[in-house]
């Protein structure tokens, strides 16, 4: 018979932990904790929690695994935590008095099928998470008939796309059609998608070209005792090159042109930060004569401030090459200059992307995101396609708009 003392006592819960993977970069962002009972051989986990909670001490357990698991030491630096939590004990009253105090760096996972005919009480927990600055994502997504519909009421964070959904999308058009959907629905409403249960180096290739972030799965690492590395070399195919300070995104046809009627600065940014889904946009011409970035339109910038190429080289390796790139405030390798603007700034990442014309680089746009979420290569086609109308403004030196003449 379970019992809290059979459940609680030493040794009779053990944490795990499996490292999930943010495909820009190819390192481990997150560990997932796995709760493990070795005093109950073949049982499965979902079972244990399920008579806990029918013996009436489920919220008790649950609390327990996630203090167990934000105790555990050792947690790389920058990484965050994964902890799950099932709605019935989000509704209980007593949980939150069960909780480490505090939940910084920890993302709570909810499951799908237990949102089924909860109301009111489902959206009092959410905001109670939301209150305490926990980020929510909502696990085995796209495994029940009413996917898109909990995405609506739930809005989360991160969206962990269900296995059954993942597995096989190499081969199957429809199944990577219904990938890309829940990814844009995410990305729409300022979330984030992490595919489940990645095994096969094809599946792994074929959703880090439909904009998802994130990937976790054996082929990636297995739950283990301690917050062990991404196995190595397993995200390396998918991964970004490190160029100059940035992460590489590849150079995107640039055959469609936009009109704007009047090609002002200010209307230009806001078309390219929903284009990016971004929270700012820097536009920058470069003065040839000089080496130097000049500012077209910069929030905290008067227009003609300079910058020197050489106090930004992620910068200068773009406008060099032509290259679009990404500068992540996680990724420990990226250009520290760009990690120090970010930080001060409050951002999470920055992709920059050279305009050019006749294969001559005139200018950079650069979009900030303060959610911690990587660009993918749909998006630096879309911020192309929006910037077209700059290369005029640029061409000509900007005078009219950037500079006093």
């Amino acid at each position: 018979m379970l019992t809290p003392a059979v459940l609680t006592e030493p040794g009779a819960l053990e944490m795990r932990f499996q490292p999930i993977v943010m495909l820009a970069t190819g390192r481990v962002i997150c560990h997932e904790a796995l709760a493990r009972f070795p005093g109950l051989p073949g049982v499965p986990i979902p079972d244990v929690f399920h008579a806990a909670h029918a013996a009436g001490f489920g919220p008790e357990l649950e609390a327990l695994a996630v203090r167990r698991a934000v105790g555990t030491p050792g947690r790389p630096r920058g990484t965050v935590l994964s902890v799950n939590l099932s709605v019935s004990a989000l509704r209980s009253r007593a949980i939150w008095d069960l909780l480490p105090a505090d939940l910084a760096d920890v993302v709570v996972e909810i499951t799908e099928d237990e949102l089924f005919g909860i109301g009111e009480e489902l959206e009092q927990a959410l905001a109670h998470l939301h209150d305490a600055n926990v980020r929510v994502a909502l696990d085995d997504a796209g495994a029940g008939y009413s996917g898109l519909q909990q995405l609506m009421r739930v809005r989360p964070d991160i969206v962990k796309l269900d296995r059954s959904l993942v597995r096989g999308v190499a081969q199957d058009p429809a199944r990577a059609a219904l990938v890309a959907s829940f990814a844009s629905f995410a990305t729409q409403t300022g979330g984030a998608v992490c595919a489940e249960g990645i095994e096969d180096p094809a599946d792994l290739r074929a959703i880090a070209g439909l904009d998802i972030a994130y990937a976790q799965g054996f082929l990636l690492g297995h739950p283990a005792p301690g917050f062990s590395p991404c196995t190595p070399a397993a995200a390396a195919p998918v991964a970004a090159a490190l160029r100059g300070g940035s992460r590489a995104l590849e150079r995107a046809p640039r055959d469609q042109t936009t009109s704007l009627g009047g090609s002002v600065p200010e209307r230009l940014a806001t078309l390219i930060a929903a284009a990016a889904h971004a929270d700012r946009v820097d536009l920058w011409r470069l003065d040839r004569r000089s080496g130097d970035l000049v500012a077209v339109r910069v929030p905290d910038r008067e227009p003609g401030a300079r910058v020197a190429l050489g106090d930004v080289p992620a910068r200068a390796h773009a406008l060099a090459t032509g290259e679009a790139g990404q500068v992540l405030i996680t990724d420990v390798a990226a250009d520290r200059a760009e990690r120090r603007g970010l930080s001060a700034g409050g951002y999470q990442g920055v992709l920059l992307v050279p305009i050019e014309e006749g294969g001559v680089v005139l200018g950079l746009v650069a979009c900030h995101r303060r959610r911690a979420r990587p660009w993918s290569h749909e998006a630096v086609a879309r911020v192309r396609a929006r910037a077209l109308p700059l290369t005029a403004v640029l061409s000509t030196g900007g005078l009219s708009l950037a500079e006093p003449a």
